[in-house]
Parts: C-alpha cells; sequence; structure tokens
C-alpha cells in the first residue's frame, strides 16, 4: 500500500516538475525573422520582447487546399507570411518557451477566433 502511494507522489512529482520547466506567453506576434530565428510578441502591456526560436520548435500548420483539410507542417518562413497578413493587429498566440535554453519551443495561433476552428 505504501509503495503505491509513493509511485503514485513520484509520478504526480515529476509531471510538476515538467510543468514548471516550461514558461507560456501570450501575446501578438508582430514580426517574425526566419533568418535568426526569432519572433518579437507585444504584450498587453504594449510592450514588444523578441524571443529566440527553438531549430524543432512546433508551429501552426500552414492551410490546406481544400476546407477543413489539414496542411503541411508550419516553418517560420509560413508564419511570418501570416503574420504580414495581420499587419499592424498581429497575430495572437500562445508561446511555450525552455526554461533551461530560453528558446520557444511551441507556437499555437488563432486564439480568439469565434465559430467554428476557433484553436489551432
Amino acid at each position: 500500500m505504501v509503495r503505491k502511494l509513493f509511485g503514485v507522489l513520484c509520478v504526480a512529482l515529476a509531471l510538476c516538475l515538467g510543468a514548471v520547466l516550461a514558461d507560456e506567453i501570450m501575446g501578438m506576434i508582430v514580426k517574425v525573422d526566419a533568418a535568426k530565428k526569432t519572433v518579437t510578441v507585444k504584450g498587453d502591456d504594449g510592450k514588444e520582447t523578441t524571443y529566440d526560436v527553438a531549430a524543432d520548435a512546433k508551429l501552426p500548420a500552414q492551410r490546406g487546399k481544400a476546407k477543413g483539410e489539414a496542411g503541411p507542417p508550419g516553418t517560420l518562413e509560413s508564419l511570418s507570411k501570416t503574420v504580414e497578413i495581420f499587419g499592424e493587429r498581429g497575430y495572437k498566440a500562445k508561446l511555450t518557451r525552455d526554461e533551461k535554453t530560453k528558446k520557444i519551443t511551441e507556437i499555437q495561433g488563432n486564439f480568439g477566433r469565434k465559430g467554428k476552428g476557433g484553436s489551432q
């Protein structure tokens, strides 16, 4: 009984530590530099911050040709084009940053859209 409880506590501790090692950033992506692998995010306070993007980062998928069809995996170039389309408004996104490397490991976009397909 004690052994099972100890095992459950160890698993819970490992999950909590994993969550602590990642930082989530909400904001509007206003600039993407694919050559330097950076994104500039404007926060709610209006302050712009530039973050490095990891080489293996998960990026929003590109649109498919047919409605409802999943497109190819996203790239910084495709994200840059999307941000350009949104212009001054920026592209609302949630970014996940690794605390050890301080690099963005995942970008999820299209937050705040209403209707079907509201989140990525």
